[in-house]
């Protein structure tokens, strides 16, 4: 068997590293070796109850995790950083590891030290332009120290990577521009983030009991979100469909959300705002007609795989968004299972609300919907994606 050690700073306890690590991994142990090293909150170490539920799928699964504690700040990262070298070395060298499967920047440093110590192959799973969505948000200076470091880190993760991994097509298309990789053969695999078919699917119309239209809108309002457009858009579409529905899911924002709503008090009675955990999500989103989310549209955006397109998708709804955005509006139009506003001008907005309303009126929009998912989104297929990566490379037998 292939021996695999993945390197993840999302901790396994996390929401995000459930569906979106330890999910593939459940996947990829079947055929291979899987070690794991993260790095977990300590906050969530102290949940024991979720870190025994964690720790038994992985030893249901034949995983081998390792984990290391989270620190926040610059010398923390450091700190980190450190810790996953020496972690990783001792775990590559006892168990003759093959491949180093990097999630990100951070892990990525991890992989190209302990590459360089002992040949083996590096996947670098980029998962977005990370220096530039920091740049993007605000947090740090095109000019500053932090951005350029991470910049040359990420020319190096590109050149000495064995195989790089993008979440969008769009992204693949700029990196290949970079002056540095022009006329280099670079190894390019696409794997979207992955949405779990099982647990997100479809419910046939006339089971819902709602009898309205529900538009639905799933996760943060902050950061790259455009709530506030959202809102807009809901305020023509409620005076096109009156008595419609904005059902809005989402934690730890409700304060904010409440307090943009004192906009509109006409749209008072027509909002449902609530916290749900990812299983009430799924059978919720039964409920709805359409999934609503707009992105601002930075450049590292291109690289953008926004999770809950795919959720929508798998349970059968068509989504309405804004262009921009990774490879969203492509697969929307190509499939034709959602609308792309091409901005927020009123002209936009009316016309993305009537090509919304036709859109489902046909009969075969749910099941279209649900095939785009099982194509682009599909949990099984990435994880074959990833096997077949792990395949492709040939190794020389290790001696004990």
């Amino acid at each position: 068997m292939i021996k695999v050690l993945y390197l993840t700073y999302d901790g396994l306890l996390e929401p995000l590293g459930k569906s979106q690590v330890l999910s593939y991994l459940e996947f990829l142990s079947k055929e291979h070796e899987i070690y794991v090293l993260s790095f977990e909150k300590k906050s969530d170490w102290r949940e024991s109850s979720n870190l025994l539920k964690t720790r038994s799928r992985c030893d249901k699964a034949g995983i081998s995790w390792s984990s290391a504690f989270y620190h926040k700040s610059f010398l923390g990262t450091l700190y980190d950083i450190t810790a996953g070298i020496f972690f990783g070395i001792y775990i590559t060298y006892k168990f003759k590891v093959n491949i180093l499967h990097a999630r990100s920047y951070l892990p990525s440093l991890i992989a190209l030290v302990i590459k360089k110590l002992f040949g083996v192959k590096f996947i670098f799973d980029m998962r977005g332009l990370w220096a530039d969505e920091k740049i993007d948000s605000g947090i740090w200076k095109e000019n500053g120290i932090l951005y350029k470091t991470t910049k040359k880190l990420e020319k190096l993760f590109l050149l000495k990577a064995d195989r790089i991994v993008s979440l969008t097509e769009s992204a693949v298309e700029e990196i290949k521009s970079f002056s540095y990789l022009k006329g280099k053969e670079i190894n390019f695999s696409v794997i979207r983030t992955c949405t779990d078919l099982e647990l997100f699917t479809p419910v046939e119309a006339s089971i819902k009991s709602s009898k309205s239209f529900r538009l639905g809108y799933v996760g943060s309002v902050s950061l790259w979100y455009l709530f506030e457009e959202t809102l807009k858009f809901f305020e023509f579409f409620n005076k096109e469909i009156t008595n419609s529905k904005l059902h809005i899911i989402n934690k730890n924002e409700h304060e904010y959300i409440n307090n943009l709503l004192t906009q509109y008090p006409s749209l008072k009675k027509n909002i449902i705002l609530e916290s749900l955990d990812h299983k009430e999500v799924a059978h919720c989103m039964k409920q709805m007609d359409a999934g609503i989310f707009f992105i601002k549209p930075f450049y590292s955006k291109k690289a953008s795989s926004p999770t809950k397109l795919g959720e929508f998708l798998a349970t059968g709804l068509p989504c309405i968004t804004n262009k921009g955005i990774g490879d969203m509006d492509t697969i929307l139009k190509a499939e034709k299972v959602g609308i792309t506003l091409e901005n927020f001008s009123n002209e936009s907005i009316e016309k993305g609300i009537i090509d919304l309303l036709a859109l489902k009126e046909e009969e075969t929009l749910s099941k279209r919907c649900r095939n785009t998912a099982r194509r682009y989104f599909s949990l099984e297929k990435g994880a074959k994606e990833y096997s077949k990566i792990y395949k492709s490379f040939s190794f020389e037998e290790k001696k004990s």
